[in-house]
Protein backbone atom coordinates (compact mmCIF):
# COMPACT_ATOMS: atom_id res chain seq x y z
CA UNK A 1 0.00 0.00 0.00
CA UNK A 2 1.02 3.66 -0.70
CA UNK A 3 1.83 5.38 2.77
CA UNK A 4 2.62 9.26 3.10
CA UNK A 5 5.44 9.63 5.79
CA UNK A 6 3.97 12.28 8.23
CA UNK A 7 6.30 12.35 11.40
CA UNK A 8 9.94 11.43 12.49
CA UNK A 9 9.71 11.96 16.21
CA UNK A 10 12.31 11.46 18.66
CA UNK A 11 12.25 7.97 20.87
CA UNK A 12 15.53 7.60 22.45
CA UNK A 13 18.04 7.04 20.00
CA UNK A 14 15.51 6.12 17.65
CA UNK A 15 13.01 7.60 15.07
CA UNK A 16 9.10 7.00 15.78
CA UNK A 17 7.83 7.21 11.93
CA UNK A 18 4.19 7.78 11.79
CA UNK A 19 2.67 7.66 8.43
CA UNK A 20 -1.09 7.80 6.67
CA UNK A 21 -2.31 4.96 3.79
CA UNK A 22 -3.36 6.92 1.44
CA UNK A 23 -5.87 4.64 -0.18
CA UNK A 24 -7.93 4.85 3.51
CA UNK A 25 -6.90 7.46 5.82
CA UNK A 26 -5.36 5.15 8.33
CA UNK A 27 -2.78 6.34 10.74
CA UNK A 28 0.29 4.18 11.15
CA UNK A 29 3.05 4.10 12.92
CA UNK A 30 6.27 2.11 11.11
CA UNK A 31 8.00 -0.37 13.21
CA UNK A 32 10.48 -3.00 12.23
CA UNK A 33 10.59 -6.63 12.57
CA UNK A 34 10.86 -7.10 16.38
CA UNK A 35 8.84 -4.42 17.22
CA UNK A 36 11.94 -2.18 16.75
CA UNK A 37 11.79 1.99 15.75
CA UNK A 38 13.59 2.87 12.74
CA UNK A 39 17.39 4.06 13.02
CA UNK A 40 17.62 7.91 13.99
CA UNK A 41 18.98 8.01 10.33
CA UNK A 42 16.56 6.70 8.28
CA UNK A 43 15.83 7.52 4.53
CA UNK A 44 11.97 7.12 5.48
CA UNK A 45 11.07 11.42 5.17
CA UNK A 46 8.14 13.54 6.14
CA UNK A 47 6.39 14.06 2.61
CA UNK A 48 7.50 10.64 1.05
CA UNK A 49 5.58 8.13 -0.58
CA UNK A 50 6.62 4.42 0.05
CA UNK A 51 4.78 1.44 -1.10
CA UNK A 52 4.66 -0.62 1.86
CA UNK A 53 4.22 -4.34 2.72
CA UNK A 54 3.15 -4.76 5.81
CA UNK A 55 1.65 -6.68 8.74
CA UNK A 56 -0.43 -5.39 12.01
CA UNK A 57 1.85 -5.59 14.99
CA UNK A 58 -0.78 -8.17 17.17
CA UNK A 59 -0.15 -7.02 20.73
CA UNK A 60 -0.95 -3.09 20.94
CA UNK A 61 -2.51 -1.65 23.71
CA UNK A 62 -5.20 1.13 23.04
CA UNK A 63 -4.88 3.91 21.99
CA UNK A 64 -1.92 2.86 20.47
CA UNK A 65 -2.99 1.02 17.97
CA UNK A 66 -1.31 2.38 14.69
CA UNK A 67 1.52 -0.28 14.56
CA UNK A 68 2.39 -2.13 11.59
CA UNK A 69 5.39 -4.27 10.99
CA UNK A 70 7.17 -3.46 7.27
CA UNK A 71 7.84 -6.41 5.98
CA UNK A 72 9.13 -4.41 2.02
CA UNK A 73 9.48 -1.37 1.40
CA UNK A 74 9.90 0.49 -2.21
CA UNK A 75 10.21 4.48 -2.91
CA UNK A 76 7.72 5.75 -4.84
CA UNK A 77 7.41 10.07 -4.84
CA UNK A 78 7.30 13.09 -2.78
CA UNK A 79 3.82 14.42 -2.19
CA UNK A 80 5.30 18.12 -2.78
CA UNK A 81 2.84 20.56 -0.31
CA UNK A 82 1.56 18.15 2.61
CA UNK A 83 0.11 20.65 4.26
CA UNK A 84 -2.56 21.21 1.21
CA UNK A 85 -2.44 17.62 0.74
CA UNK A 86 -3.52 16.78 4.30
CA UNK A 87 -5.77 19.51 4.50
CA UNK A 88 -7.77 18.22 1.22
CA UNK A 89 -7.14 14.47 1.91
CA UNK A 90 -10.50 14.07 4.45
CA UNK A 91 -8.58 12.78 7.73
CA UNK A 92 -9.47 14.46 10.28
CA UNK A 93 -7.98 17.51 11.99
CA UNK A 94 -8.90 19.07 15.49
CA UNK A 95 -9.84 22.93 15.50
CA UNK A 96 -9.21 25.68 17.59
CA UNK A 97 -8.21 25.36 21.57
CA UNK A 98 -6.21 22.49 22.54
CA UNK A 99 -9.28 21.00 24.67
CA UNK A 100 -10.48 20.19 21.02
CA UNK A 101 -7.72 18.14 20.36
CA UNK A 102 -8.60 13.97 21.06
CA UNK A 103 -12.25 14.88 20.86
CA UNK A 104 -12.08 16.70 24.50
CA UNK A 105 -10.82 13.75 26.22
CA UNK A 106 -7.54 15.18 27.24
CA UNK A 107 -6.96 16.43 31.17
CA UNK A 108 -4.54 18.67 32.33
CA UNK A 109 -2.05 18.69 34.86
CA UNK A 110 -1.24 21.80 36.44
CA UNK A 111 1.90 23.01 34.80
CA UNK A 112 -0.48 22.87 31.50
CA UNK A 113 0.97 19.35 30.43
CA UNK A 114 -2.00 17.45 28.45
CA UNK A 115 -2.80 13.79 28.97
CA UNK A 116 -5.20 10.73 28.61
CA UNK A 117 -5.42 8.61 31.90
CA UNK A 118 -9.45 7.08 31.59
CA UNK A 119 -8.98 3.64 30.19
CA UNK A 120 -13.08 3.59 29.33
CA UNK A 121 -13.17 6.78 26.75
CA UNK A 122 -9.82 6.43 24.66
CA UNK A 123 -9.90 8.11 21.71
CA UNK A 124 -9.69 6.25 18.37
CA UNK A 125 -6.49 6.67 17.90
CA UNK A 126 -2.92 8.10 19.86
CA UNK A 127 -1.88 10.20 16.77
CA UNK A 128 -3.76 13.93 15.33
CA UNK A 129 -3.99 16.65 13.38
CA UNK A 130 -4.52 20.11 14.87
CA UNK A 131 -4.96 23.74 13.46
CA UNK A 132 -4.44 26.12 16.89
CA UNK A 133 -6.48 29.28 17.09
CA UNK A 134 -3.43 31.01 18.70
CA UNK A 135 -0.04 31.24 17.77
CA UNK A 136 2.10 29.04 19.78
CA UNK A 137 5.53 30.55 21.27
CA UNK A 138 8.23 28.83 21.91
CA UNK A 139 9.04 28.42 25.53
CA UNK A 140 12.77 29.63 26.88
CA UNK A 141 13.44 26.11 27.50
CA UNK A 142 13.93 25.44 23.99
CA UNK A 143 12.08 22.16 24.47
CA UNK A 144 8.27 22.99 24.86
CA UNK A 145 5.49 25.31 23.01
CA UNK A 146 2.99 27.33 24.85
CA UNK A 147 -0.74 28.25 23.78
CA UNK A 148 -1.09 31.61 25.54
CA UNK A 149 -4.32 32.69 26.94
CA UNK A 150 -5.52 36.08 28.18
CA UNK A 151 -7.25 34.70 30.99
CA UNK A 152 -5.04 35.29 34.38
CA UNK A 153 -6.76 32.43 36.21
CA UNK A 154 -6.80 29.89 32.95
CA UNK A 155 -4.01 27.38 32.74
CA UNK A 156 -1.29 27.88 29.81
CA UNK A 157 -1.41 24.69 27.77
CA UNK A 158 2.54 23.64 26.61
CA UNK A 159 3.32 20.50 24.14
CA UNK A 160 6.87 19.29 24.73
CA UNK A 161 8.13 19.56 21.25
CA UNK A 162 9.30 15.96 20.15
CA UNK A 163 9.96 16.39 15.92
CA UNK A 164 13.39 16.25 14.24
CA UNK A 165 13.04 19.65 12.42
CA UNK A 166 14.73 22.44 14.24
CA UNK A 167 12.63 24.68 16.66
CA UNK A 168 11.02 27.70 15.34
CA UNK A 169 10.46 30.74 17.68
CA UNK A 170 6.63 30.93 16.56
CA UNK A 171 4.22 28.54 14.96
CA UNK A 172 1.31 30.77 13.62
CA UNK A 173 -1.82 30.31 14.32
CA UNK A 174 -3.70 28.29 11.11
CA UNK A 175 -0.43 26.05 10.87
CA UNK A 176 -1.51 22.51 10.39
CA UNK A 177 0.52 20.50 12.86
CA UNK A 178 0.51 17.01 14.05
CA UNK A 179 0.17 15.91 17.60
CA UNK A 180 0.38 12.38 19.22
CA UNK A 181 0.30 10.91 23.02
CA UNK A 182 3.13 9.26 24.66
CA UNK A 183 2.77 5.74 25.55
CA UNK A 184 0.82 4.18 28.67
CA UNK A 185 3.33 5.51 31.65
CA UNK A 186 3.45 6.39 35.47
CA UNK A 187 6.40 7.03 37.69
CA UNK A 188 8.19 5.03 39.34
CA UNK A 189 6.90 4.66 42.73
CA UNK A 190 4.17 6.76 42.44
CA UNK A 191 0.48 6.91 43.30
CA UNK A 192 -0.46 8.27 40.29
CA UNK A 193 -2.28 6.15 37.54
CA UNK A 194 -0.98 5.48 34.14
CA UNK A 195 -1.36 8.23 31.79
CA UNK A 196 0.01 9.18 28.09
CA UNK A 197 1.12 12.41 28.17
CA UNK A 198 0.43 14.74 24.92
CA UNK A 199 3.61 15.56 22.60
CA UNK A 200 3.58 18.11 19.33
CA UNK A 201 5.35 15.89 16.90
CA UNK A 202 6.01 18.49 14.20
CA UNK A 203 4.14 20.79 11.49
CA UNK A 204 3.83 21.68 7.83
CA UNK A 205 4.16 24.39 5.35
CA UNK A 206 5.96 26.74 7.56
CA UNK A 207 8.67 27.39 4.93
CA UNK A 208 12.07 28.86 6.34
CA UNK A 209 12.17 30.64 10.09
CA UNK A 210 14.82 31.45 12.42
CA UNK A 211 15.74 28.15 14.16
CA UNK A 212 16.41 27.56 17.57
CA UNK A 213 18.97 24.74 18.38
CA UNK A 214 19.63 23.25 21.70
CA UNK A 215 20.84 19.55 22.28
CA UNK A 216 19.10 17.45 24.87
CA UNK A 217 18.36 14.63 25.70
CA UNK A 218 14.56 13.24 24.99
CA UNK A 219 12.60 10.52 27.05
CA UNK A 220 13.33 7.12 25.71
CA UNK A 221 9.67 5.45 26.20
CA UNK A 222 8.97 2.28 26.08
CA UNK A 223 8.06 0.93 22.31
Amino acid sequence: MEILITSKTHKGNAACIGGLVLNNNRLVRLLNPGNWDQYADTDLDIGDVWDIQFVDREDTVPPHIEDIIIQNRIYIRDIGDISTYLRNCGVMIYRGEPTAIFGGRLGWTGNGSGYISNKDNLPENSVGFWISDQDLILDKDNKHYNYPTANVFARTKHFPYVGFEPNVEVIPSGTLMRVSLARWWCPEDSDLPERCYLQLSGWYGLGKQQAKTDDYEYDDLPI
